[in-house]
Formats: structure tokens, C-alpha cells, sequence
């Protein structure tokens, strides 16, 4: 990793120098002549040798192949199908990154386009193609080489830190060992030294019996407040549950079991959030249980409060954990459902108002059979969210006296 991220520094130091752009091309020619200079094998140049060598068999020796775009213009003169192929099935294997599904499912099918014509190999389109693709490569890998690099940053001042610790709390041992390494750097080697050398193993050998006990001493003192320690730790995990517990129960409708109308309110903050930030699409649907009063009155405000939570149930097994779905007021719920595709919320609320539909509530010995109406807004067709709740309340009502049991998009479509 290292002779790699030093090769990498140099070669944007060469490019840099010579006032050349780091494209992909001139980046592959200069990082393989300072693997050549610093005498490191390259897997990647070797397989780049190997194909030229077998690719340009029949061509003049002196004929200058630094690079892929070099080698496509030798096969493209050839016009040879055969090995434009045989150079193409090898790009994926060339062009694969260390770790990245997308860009590899991508250069598949890039190569399995080109195999279809192989010519257009030499194409400006396949040619940026490829560029743009050895583009992503060069940052995906750069990403990888950062991210490992902090790792063991990370890890090595972590083990610094706690060396430095251990070394501050063995009665001078760090002086001790800085005076030892000194003595070693102007050690004069000479047949003589065996004596000298051997003092300072003894000093050294005295120095780290130092650490040891120091390392002993912070042991017992774990040891001995392990008990007070687990037993603090148990009432942190006892504390952490019951701020769950209490947290929920702040958050949720005490009926229904679905967030209630303060948690819809933080939750609308988070979404919103990300609508700005990242343009997340989501649509907001106002639900309206038809004719509840109705089933209050002739079966009793237990019967609807049966209904209100077996409805309630249905929609939060229909929502995805990610969407939202809350209790909004009396048979009022309303959700949240993130999409990419409009047909997606189309969807959902088309298996929610098939499930009502073929489900009966059943309240002791009735057989209820419950319709609801509903409005929906896409977030993005507004100037704010309040506009968009706004519109989703004024079809909800809109549904309501057209008849119920219908939902109404704010495109005009209706379910």
C-alpha cells in the first residue's frame, strides 16, 4: 500500500511538472515508467505487456505502444474482428475496480455493447466511453487508497496514544528509552562493541521490566473496579432501555400504535430535510375512514376504536419502515411515502385500498366492511410543503363529496 500511494504522489508530481493534464492516458504511461524506475511489479502493466506482446506479434518493434488507446489503433489498422475482441474481453478484466458493483456492472455492459461491433472500438464514442469509465476507476481506487490509509492512521495513533500512556506512567521510562536510542545511533560498531552492546541490552531489558510492572499495576486497578464498573454499566443499559420505552411511548399514537401527530411533525422535518438537500421525491396522502360516525353510532365507540386500530394495523404493514404513516385526528391517518416513480405510490395505495376492501372487521359477532377516501400530492409539484399538505386535505374532502371510496392524485387521476 505504501509503495503504491508513493508511486501515485510522484506520478501527479511528474504530470504536473511536464504541464500535462492527468487524463487517463497520460496518467497510465507515467505511473508505469515509476513502477519501471523504482523497479516494482505491476500487475496490471504485466497483463498490458502480455496482450501487447501477443496482440502485436506481427508489428515493427519499434513501433511506440505506450498505452490502450495505442494498442486499439494498431488492432483497428488490422481490421482483424478476432483480436479487437480478444483485446475487448480483456478491458473488463483491465478496467475492473477494487471494489465497486455499479462501475463493474457498468463496464459489462459497455463491453458486451462493443463485442456486438468490435470496430467501433475506434470510435470517439466508444473511445470517451472508455475514458470516462477509466475516470471512475481512477477515483473509485483513490477513494479505497484514502479510506485505507485513515484506517491506519486511525489505528496506529490509537496504538500510539496508548503506548505514550503506558510509557508517562512507568516512573521515567520514556527518558530512559530515549537515552538508550541515542547511545545506539552513536554506537561506533567495531569488534569491541560486544561489551558496549551488551550494557545497553541490559539497560534496554531494565527499561521494558518497567513497562511490564506499569502495564501489571493498570491491570489490577482494572480488576479491582470491574465489579463497580459492570455494575454502572447495567444501570446505563437499564437507563438507555427505559429512554427507548419513554421515547416511544412520546412518539406514539397510545390506540393505534402508529406515530402520533407530534412524531409526524418531526418526521416531516427529516424528510423535508432531505427533499432540500438531496431532492428525495415523496408524496403525502391524507386517509379518511367513510362514514366512521356511522359505525361509532349503531355499534358503540369501542366497535370504531377496534377500527380505527385494525386500520391502522393495515397501513403501517403496507408502509416500508423508511416512509411515514401517523394518526392525524379521530379517523384521519396520513403518510409519507418516499418514491423514485410516480407509478410507485400509484402502487401502494392501490394494494392499501385492496386490502380494506377484501378485509372484514370483525367486533364480537358483526361483520363490519369499512371504505375509506384519500388525497395525494407529489412534494415536488409545490412551492412548500404546507402547499402540498394543504392540496392533499382539499382532495381528501374533495373525494369525500364526490361519493367516497375513491382517491384522488393532484393530476386528476382517480382510483
Amino acid at each position: 500500500m505504501g509503495k503504491i500511494k508513493e508511486l501515485t504522489k510522484n506520478t501527479l508530481f511528474q504530470l504536473k511538472e511536464e504541464n500535462l493534464p492527468t487524463t487517463p492516458e497520460n496518467y497510465f504511461i507515467e505511473f508505469k515508467n515509476q513502477a519501471q524506475h523504482a523497479n516494482i511489479e505491476i500487475a496490471e502493466f504485466e497483463l498490458f505487456n502480455k496482450i501487447k506482446k501477443v496482440l502485436t506479434l506481427h508489428e515493427i518493434e519499434t513501433l511506440e505502444i505506450k498505452t490502450f488507446n495505442h494498442l486499439a489503433v494498431v488492432l483497428a489498422n488490422r481490421v482483424n474482428e478476432n483480436e479487437l475482441k480478444k483485446l475487448i474481453e480483456i478491458f473488463e478484466e483491465i478496467l475492473k475496480p477494487f471494489s465497486d458493483s455499479d462501475l463493474s456492472n457498468e463496464i459489462k455492459e459497455f463491453i458486451l455493447k462493443i463485442l456486438e461491433t468490435p470496430k467501433n472500438i475506434i470510435l470517439d464514442e466508444s473511445i470517451n466511453t472508455l475514458k470516462e469509465i477509466a475516470n471512475k476507476r481512477v477515483d473509485s481506487d483513490r477513494k479505497i487508497l484514502k479510506d485505507k490509509t485513515s484506517d491506519i492512521i486511525k489505528l496506529t495513533s490509537l496504538m500510539s496514544r496508548y503506548f505514550d500512556k503506558t510509557l508517562n506512567e512507568s516512573e521515567n521510562s520514556s527518558e530512559d528509552i530515549l537515552k538508550i536510542k541515542n547511545e545506539l545511533i552513536t554506537l561506533d560498531m567495531s569488534e569491541a562493541s560486544q561489551r558496549e552492546l551488551k550494557v545497553v541490552q541490559t539497560k534496554l531489558v531494565d527499561t521494558i521490566h518497567k513497562i511490564e510492572n506499569s502495564i501489571k499495576l493498570n491491570c489490577k486497578i482494572i480488576n479491582d473496579h470491574k465489579v463497580q464498573f459492570n455494575s454502572l454499566n447495567e444501570q446505563i443499559k437499564k437507563l438507555e432501555e427505559e429512554l427507548i420505552i419513554a421515547r416511544e411511548e412520546k412518539q406514539t399514537d397510545f390506540l393505534t400504535n402508529v406515530f402520533n401527530r407530534r412524531a409526524y411533525h418531526d418526521e416531516i422535518d427529516k424528510i423535508e430535510k432531505n427533499y432540500s438537500i438531496f431532492n428525495n421525491n415523496y408524496a403525502i396522502i391524507f386517509y379518511d375512514i367513510d362514514h366512521f360516525k356511522k359505525i361509532n353510532d349503531n355499534y358503540g365507540h369501542t366497535c370504531g376504536d377496534a377500527v380505527l386500530k385494525n386500520f391502522a394495523s393495515i397501513l403501517k404493514k403496507l408502509t416500508r419502515a423508511e416512509d411515514v404513516i401517523a394518526r392525524y385526528g379521530g379517523e384521519e391517518f396520513i403518510a409519507l411515502i418516499n418514491y423514485e416513480k410516480e407509478e410507485e405510490v400509484q402502487g401502494y395505495i392501490k394494494r392499501v385500498k385492496n386490502t380494506i376492501n377484501s378485509t372484514n372487521f370483525i367486533y364480537k359477532e358483526e361483520s363490519i366492511h369499512i371504505k375509506f377516501s384519500a388525497g395525494v400530492t407529489y412534494r415536488n409539484n409545490y412551492d412548500s410543503y404546507l402547499d402540498a399538505k394543504k392540496r392533499a386535505d382539499e382532495l381528501l374532502y374533495e373525494a369525500k363529496s364526490k361519493g367516497r371510496d375513491r382517491i384522488i392524485f393532484d393530476d386528476q387521476i382517480e382510483i
